[in-house]
């Protein structure tokens, strides 16, 4: 028998083991792939059912001058856009989670504000530039005095006031603001008649003849939503949704 035919054979089984090897490595990869995949999933999982840091942590990469298209990258695709109805070149996209709702005022894709929106009284998020987080402070407590405010009790039960942050908030305005299908840091009820007062007063007596009403309703109401950036306050209002909108979007997230 000629050696080339001896030879041949051997030489079949060494490529066709190589590429078993090769392709065994390759699955291996491509497995491992998969299971650090998951590992990642099953850690954040665990970590955001017993905790709130991935929450926050996100949270916290939002900046006010930032490109939209990070917001999209880390949050995903907005589940709601609105165009505001006070600046024609200024849009609020919506990206909900199961403990909050966090909004974007944007223009021309950069980020000109941000509000958030806390769902669950268990998570208490921090508002940029002080060392407050909400659920912890009442409004008496996040400012002694109100300069301007925002009430409502018809399409949405909601009371909103804010102030500049200055030198150290880069010159942004902060808004602080409950809202009725917001997390209920302290009584729901109460804090929803509290508001429904202010507006029969506020129709009846004005701002100045509503003081008594305000003082109380600022001791004892606790904001579950901030607002911070290049905003007023009536953008700050015009960004917070309905809860008729709430109901058909974001219930059930």
């Amino acid at each position: 028998m000629d050696e080339s035919e001896i030879e041949k054979p051997s030489f079949l089984k060494k490529v066709q083991s190589a590429v078993f090897t090769i392709a065994a490595i390759m699955l291996s990869i491509g497995q491992w792939s998969d299971t650090k995949e998951m590992s990642v999933e099953f850690y954040e999982g665990f970590i955001a059912k017993f905790t709130d840091q991935i929450e926050l942590d996100r949270l916290k990469s939002v900046k006010v001058g930032g490109n939209l298209e990070f917001i999209e990258q880390t949050f995903g695709i907005a589940t709601l856009i609105k165009h505001s109805t006070q600046k024609a070149d200024l849009e609020y996209r919506y990206y909900p989670d199961s403990k909050y709702i966090l909004t974007i005022a944007a223009q021309d894709n950069v980020i000109k504000g941000y509000q958030v929106i806390s769902l669950d009284s268990s998570f208490s998020p921090n508002l940029p530039f002080t060392d407050k987080s909400l659920g912890n402070f009442s409004y008496t407590d996040f400012a002694p005095y109100y300069d301007e405010i925002r009430s409502d009790s018809a399409n949405l039960v909601y009371y909103l006031e804010g102030q500049p942050l200055g030198r150290v908030g880069l010159f942004f305005n902060q808004f602080v603001t409950y809202v009725g299908y917001g997390a209920a840091y302290a009584e729901a009820d109460v804090s929803k008649q509290q508001i429904i007062a202010l507006n029969e007063s506020l129709l009846q007596k004005g701002q100045e003849g509503s003081v008594e009403v305000l003082t109380s309703l600022r001791s004892q109401i606790k904001p579950n939503t901030f607002a911070v950036g290049d905003i007023d306050a009536t953008t700050a209002a015009d960004m917070l949704i309905t809860r008729y909108e709430y109901a058909a979007y974001f219930k059930d997230e």
